[in-house]
């Protein structure tokens, strides 16, 4: 079984997960839109982390708690059974289903490739705007008032360059 994380022993905060994933899609955006079909791994990958985030910001916030797993249609089950957030429909479920094979494209494996294309960006950003809608109000409201200067405790800034 997967270690749980929770808000009160690991000091996990909701605003900071929804702050981190909502990051990491404006760097997949990038990537995708670089038209540099070599950045489009890392694209997806960066995709499926900010949706597993944005997930598990969302479990942080109605449970305190989540599974330490990376699969985004078990993490989303826990939050439609246990929680009665309502069922992605059928497009959305299979962006999630794309997302969870984006994960393996952090190790190249030519017996088992993943297809990705710049064509995959309008359907994540769809799934993105979604969950973020539907997630409690409190964890945006809570990401308002964190500066975008500081991220999970730490505070974000250039070195100077001599």
């Amino acid at each position: 079984m997967a270690r749980m994380f929770t808000t009160e022993k690991d000091g996990l905060v909701a605003a900071d997960f929804l702050h981190g994933g909502l990051d990491h899609m404006t760097a997949a955006k990038l990537l995708f839109k670089s038209d540099d079909p070599s950045h489009f791994d890392s694209a997806g990958y960066l995709a499926h982390m900010a949706v597993e985030l944005l997930v598990k910001s969302w479990l942080l916030e109605v449970a305190g708690e989540f599974e330490g797993i990376h699969n985004l249609q078990s993490l989303y089950d826990v939050l439609q059974k246990k929680y009665g957030v309502v069922p992605l429909d059928d497009e959305q479920q299979q962006v999630l289903k794309m997302l969870d094979q984006f994960e393996q494209l952090r190790y190249p494996n030519p017996k088992q490739p993943t297809e990705i294309g710049d064509e995959d960006l309008p359907r994540i950003e769809a799934l993105v705007g979604h969950l973020c809608r539907s997630m409690p109000k409190t964890i945006p409201e809570a990401l308002e008032k964190i500066e975008p200067g500081r991220k999970g405790g730490r505070v974000l800034m250039r070195k100077k360059v001599e």
